[in-house]
Order: C-alpha cells, then structure tokens, then sequence
C-alpha cells in the first residue's frame, strides 16, 4: 500500500484529515478536493480503492455494475449467466475475500488458533472438569437434596458449554469471511518468527485456486464445472476481470499518488 493511498483511508477514517511530516503539509481541504478530482477522473479505480480498503458499501454496489458493463462489453465470452458468476468471485479475490472453500478451511483454523479460540478451549475444559467431578459424586452415597444440587449444576454448566461452542464457532465463522490472513500466524507466515507456518504453508494468507473456485461456484448452488470448462472458457474470464479491477485500481493509486505530491510541494 502506497503512502498516498494509506492517507486515503486515513482521511475516511478520521474527522479532520492531515498529513504530517513533522508539521503540516496538507489539509484536510486539499485532501477532500484531490479525493474529488479523483473520483472525476477515476471513477471505478476511486470505488475499486473504497470497496478494497474501507469495505465501503455504496461502493461495492456501484462495482458490480461496473462489472456488468464490463461483461456485457466482451462479446466473445459464452454462457453470460455463468460468467456472471465468475466475474463477481474475481472482485471478491481483488477485495482479498476468500471463497466459500476457505472460509470452510479458515473457520476451522479461527476457532483453533486465535486467541478468541485457545480462551474459549480453556473455559471449556474448565467446566468439563467441572462437570466430570460432580458426576463422580453420583457415585458416593449422597443426600437426595445434594443429589439435585449437583444435577442442576451440571445443567448450568453444559449450557454454558453450548453457549461458548456456539460463539466461538459464530466468531471463526464471522473472522473467516472477512478476510484471507491466515489466523495461525496472522499473515507473518512463520510460528515463533522461526518456524514457517504448516496451516498456510509460509505464504502467510490463503489464495484461491482453480480448485477452490470450482468448489465456491458448486456452493453456489451452480452445476459442476468439468476441467475442460474452466480452463477453456471460464479461467479466462476470470483471469480478465482480475487483471482489469488490478488496473483501474492501480491507475487510481498513481493519480492520487502524482496529485498528493504536487500538494505536498505547492
């Protein structure tokens, strides 16, 4: 990410935008008139940046039909519908979003791995134990009045069990679509900044594969996409849209890079 466009996202995220450099350069004024000549000049490569980078709503809707005007302006695609489909899970790889694949995969590491997850296991063994000690007193020759006092605690108990499973497992579920960081080793690619990290293999986050996005389109709901298929017809679709949002994106970073400079020596 260049400088440029971290200012970007730090001028959205704060009330009154500036960029110092030990004192003022430019104001809030000049970055809201760079930001608006950019989405002049820019139109798609500005709400490609809002849409990557600030996860802006109203940018992603306005994305997608920049989409469906790009698509209906290649006349050589076949099966529209189908590419459709394709060109939509292209934006959600250049949003950095994973496929339906590895959010399945990256659930399983968020409850495993992250800290949310390691707490949740502990209180969990906690009133496991709990639970195993109490049923051994069923055991004991116990009062009638003692007996439901510990048959209302394990009640409690594997409640609060249920409780904690539910959220953790709705937690991952929530961490894994947001993102494709591998949560072992929080992008760094290596365990104890020596040992690289077996759940990403090193690279530190997860990047959709030809398999991966056959598998999301038959999560979907959509008919199984044979070898043949994707390499001759819908691999490059893909392929295209992804390399015309990293255009439009990256022609938008330059502009705002160029414009911020000349401000900045003004």
């Amino acid at each position: 990410m260049s400088r440029c466009l971290e200012l970007f996202i730090r001028m959205h995220l704060a009330k009154t935008p500036t960029d110092e450099r030990g004192r003022q350069v430019l104001t809030g004024d000049v970055i809201v008139a760079v930001l608006g000549t950019l989405q002049r000049d820019h139109r798609i490569g500005c709400d490609l940046i809002m849409a990557k980078w600030l996860d802006d709503t109203e940018a992603l809707w306005r994305v997608e039909g920049y989409l469906d005007d790009w698509l209906a302006s290649k006349k050589g695609y076949r099966r529209p519908e189908l590419c459709r489909h394709i060109v939509r899970l292209a934006a959600q790889v250049f949003y950095g979003k994973p496929t339906a694949a590895q959010t399945r995969h990256l659930t399983a590491l968020w409850r495993r791995h992250s800290e949310q997850g390691r707490r949740s296991k502990r209180l969990i063994r906690r009133w496991q134990t709990k639970v195993a000690m109490l049923a051994r007193g069923f055991a004991l020759d116990e009062s009638e009045f003692r007996s439901k006092q510990d048959d209302r605690e394990i009640a409690r108990l594997h409640a609060l069990i249920a409780g904690e499973r539910e959220r953790i497992a709705t937690y991952a579920r929530e961490q894994a679509a947001r993102t494709c960081v591998c949560p072992r080793c929080c992008g760094t690619g290596r365990v104890n900044a020596v040992h690289t990290c077996e759940a990403c293999n090193g690279s530190g986050e997860f990047v959709p594969t030809a398999d991966n996005v056959r598998q999301h389109l038959r999560h979907l709901g959509i008919a199984r996409v044979s070898d043949r298929l994707w390499h001759s017809e819908l691999k490059p679709v893909f392929d295209d849209a992804l390399h015309w949002l990293h255009a439009e994106h990256g022609e938008a970073v330059k502009a705002l890079d160029r414009r911020l400079e000349r401000e900045s020596a003004a």
